[in-house]
Formats: structure tokens, sequence, C-alpha cells
């Protein structure tokens, strides 16, 4: 029997999955680390500007293959289709093992370390502090805030994502209602002050501090991360061919002007010394706003920005893990959908069960030791619009500037990974490490559940599926 998951969101609810997925914490706290770096607003908002651009080549790369292969899965859809499945479980293995889980968890102790503002409960109390091999291993009551709304959003999305897109929608609506109206309102407030922003003579600027430039763009690459969270649920967006890119590129572009415009109000509102503390920007510009009860309600607002993205993330895990399992290479009751529902809801239970662990782990140290593996694996996704190509396959939708658009990202990636490695060439060795154990444990599911699992070819199938529609 072909097990395949219902297309259910339309372009509003697919946007605002997206939407959610890359507007999280990193644009509240990556703008002080830059002018930390760069002492210049104009620069600062020259940075953001070419991270947009970045993440705008993979977005418009990465639309190319969710319509060659709207199937749930994302990058492992794609590996598999244009490499092997073993390099394809590499991708699947890495997200369950760290990427998704540890994502999951960061979001919800973030989400527990807010709610403290709000509620009366101490953040810094600890249950147990533990420490093994110089890993930190604690649970304070953020950790049970956290496991608390992941285990929230998994029965939310246990009922459907048709049902879970309506909270998503109205997550995303605050979101951008918020931001638009505190930035409206500093921008407004202190227009006068828009003259920090001219260049240098001759923007010599530029050329004395690129080098520091490619520094202070990392971190805003990683706050634009996301924007590829939709072709991890593309086997759910109805008229695929169309809604899918117009998702990517709708979403991945207001996404680029809003972290421009929000960046504006910062860098208006608040001095060099409050940049440079680098941490809490975002309470100090609006208490500089609206004044000191601004603090309460923009921990209202930040609790609800981390509930929208552990939301999407919860939802774009949760395929991967379907994908795998339907193809064969996973735990087969991964694949199973609710009679009703039809959500992968052992999918969505596995993963909140897993994630849940990761929250007693300092997991600084895990998610930068596996960022190098993540980015070349993306590197090889990227690269395999030109494997398809080659091949024959076609669609309307056509990549702007190709072929640079996917050098472009492609570039940038390996650009990242060397220099990541050349900072921490122990945790980047020890990241490709952990990717070399999907080695072994992708045989033993090959052994033993591959014969065994009554797997068609089920794209194949959905392949036809969308042909006919």
């Amino acid at each position: 029997m072909e097990i395949h998951l219902k297309r259910s969101l339309n372009l509003k609810d697919s946007i605002s999955i997206l939407f959610s997925s890359m507007v999280g914490s990193g644009v509240f706290i990556t703008t002080g680390i830059i002018y930390g770096i760069l002492d210049s607003p104009w620069l600062v908002l020259l940075t953001w500007m070419l991270g947009a651009i970045f993440s705008m080549a993979g977005a418009f790369t990465f639309a190319k293959l969710a319509i060659f292969f709207p199937y749930a899965g994302g990058d492992y859809i794609y590996l598999k289709k244009a490499y092997s499945p073993l390099v394809a479980f590499m991708s699947g293995w890495a997200s369950l093992l760290i990427t998704f889980s540890a994502s999951i968890s960061v979001l919800g102790l973030a989400l527990g370390e807010y709610l403290s503002f709000i509620f009366p409960y101490d953040s810094k109390h600890t249950f147990f502090y533990y420490t093994l091999y110089g890993l930190d291993i604690k649970l304070g009551y953020p950790g049970l805030v956290g496991v608390g709304a992941i285990f929230l959003f998994t029965i939310i999305n246990y009922f459907g994502i048709h049902r879970a897109s309506i909270f998503q929608n109205l997550l995303s609506l605050i979101k951008v209602l918020g931001l638009l109206i505190f930035s409206a309102v500093a921008i407004f407030t202190h227009i006068n002050q828009f003259q920090i922003f001219i260049p240098s003579p001759n923007f010599a600027d530029i050329y004395d501090k690129s080098p520091f430039i490619l520094i202070a763009i990392i971190p805003v690459i990683f706050s634009y991360l996301g924007w590829n969270m939709v072709t991890y649920i593309a086997e759910e967006v109805k008229d695929p061919e169309k809604n899918i890119s117009r998702t990517i590129i709708y979403g991945s572009g207001l996404v680029a002007i809003l972290y421009l415009i929000v960046n504006l109000a910062f860098l208006l509102t608040l001095s060099p010394e409050q940049l440079r503390k680098n941490e809490g920007i975002a309470t100090l510009s609006a208490i500089q706003v609206f004044g000191e009860p601004a603090k309460f309600y923009f921990s209202i607002f930040f609790c609800l920005v981390i509930l929208g993205s552990l939301s999407a993330t919860i939802i774009g895990g949760s395929r991967i893990y379907f994908a795998m399992a339907r193809d064969g290479l996973f735990f087969p009751f991964l694949s199973k959908l609710h009679n009703h529902y039809k959500s992968p809801y052992n999918s969505l239970v596995f993963q909140a069960m897993y994630a849940s662990i990761f929250i007693i782990f300092d997991l600084k140290f895990l998610l930068y030791m596996i960022t190098c593996a993540i980015l070349i694996l993306s590197a090889l996704t990227a690269f395999s619009v030109f494997i398809f190509e080659k091949r024959g396959h076609k669609s309307k939708y056509q990549i702007p500037f190709y072929p640079i658009t996917p050098v472009v990202y492609i570039l940038g990636c390996i650009f990242l990974v060397i220099y990541l490695a050349l900072q921490n060439p122990l945790e980047a060795f020890s990241g490709m490490s952990i990717l070399l154990t999907s080695i072994p444990v992708y045989l033993i599911f090959r052994k033993k559940f591959l014969n065994k699992h009554h797997f068609q070819d089920s794209t194949q199938s959905l392949l036809l599926q969308v042909k006919e529609k």
C-alpha cells in the first residue's frame, strides 16, 4: 500500500511555516555581535544584505529541487535521487542526531528562559547538575518548560498539519505585526539620525574591514537559516509546481526585508556602547522606544516568536524521519500515518521524546561540532541541481541568473566550512566523525528493514500523481 501525505497546505500556510522557521532568536542577538566586529552601522546593514543574497541564492536553488521532487524529506530526498541512499541517510542521520533535535531543544530552553521574565520562577535553579567528560548535564525550570512546549506542539501537530497551520498562521501574523510596529515607531522617532548610515568617502571602510565582514557574515547566515523549511513539507503543499517556488521566494524575501528594517531600528535607537554588549539588544531597543514597561511585553512577544519557530521545526524534522522510514531505511513504524488526521504521528512522538533528552545537555558544542558536516551536505544538495539538469529534469520554474546563483551558494558553503575548520579543527573533525557513524547504522537498517519493508518507490507514484494533477 502506498504511503503518502495529504496535500492540505495552501500558499499562505506554507509561507507561514517557512517564515516562522526563519524568524527565531537570531535577529534579536546577532546585530550586537556584528557591530562589535565592524564598529560601523552601515557596514552592519551591508553584512545583512550580503547574508540575504547568500540565503536567497540557496532559496532559489532549493526551490528548483523541491519542484523536481515535491515529497516529504527535503535534502534527504534530493541527495538520495542525485547520489545514493547512503549519502541521503547521512543527511537524515545528522538531522536526527543533532541538527533538528538540538534545534528543537534550544528553542525549548530559550522559551523557558524568557518565560521567567513573565512568571515568578528562577531560571538559574537546577534540580541536578553533572559534568561528563567536560560536557555539562543539567535540568532546571527552563528545561521542564521546554519539554512541556515540545510535547504541546507535538500534540497540536498530531491532529494534522492543517490544524497546526492555523496556530502557525496566527503566530506568524503576530511576529510580522509586532516587528513592523516596533520598527516603524523606532525609525520614525529617530529619523533625524540617519546620517550614521553614510559610508566613508570612496567606501574606504569596505576595503579596510573586508576580512572582518567575512567573519561577521557567518552569524548573519545562521540567522537566515530556515529558508528551506518548505522542502521538508513539500509533499503537503497544494499545487507544488507553483506554490513551492512562491513560498521560498516570497517567504525568504519577506524575511530579508524585515531583517533590514529591524536592524535599522536597532542601530538608530542604541548607542555604540549598548550595541557592543551583544546580548539583549532587542530588549534594550524596545525599552529605548517604549519605556521600561516594554521589557515585560517584549518578553511575551519573544516567547511567541520562539513558539512559532519551535512549531515549524517540529513539523519539518518529523517529515525527514517519516521519509527515511518510508524508504525502509529507518524504523518502519515511523512511516505510519494517522488514519483520520493523516499526520506522521509516530515520527512526531519519536522526535519529541528524542529532542527532550537533549534538554539536559549543553548544546552549543554539539551544534558547532556538526555544522561543518551539514554545510558540506548542503553544498552537495545544491550541486545536485546541475546533476538533475543534465539528466533531463525539467520544470517551468527557472533559477534566476542560473548557473551563477547555485555556484554562489556552493562557494559560500565551502568558505564557511574552511573558516570553521580552521577556527576549530577539533570540533570540525569530531563532527565529520559523527557523520561517519551513519555508515554502519545505514547498513544495519538496510539489511534489517529494506527487504522486509513493503516499499515501492512511493516517490515515483507521487510524481505520477503530481503530473496527473
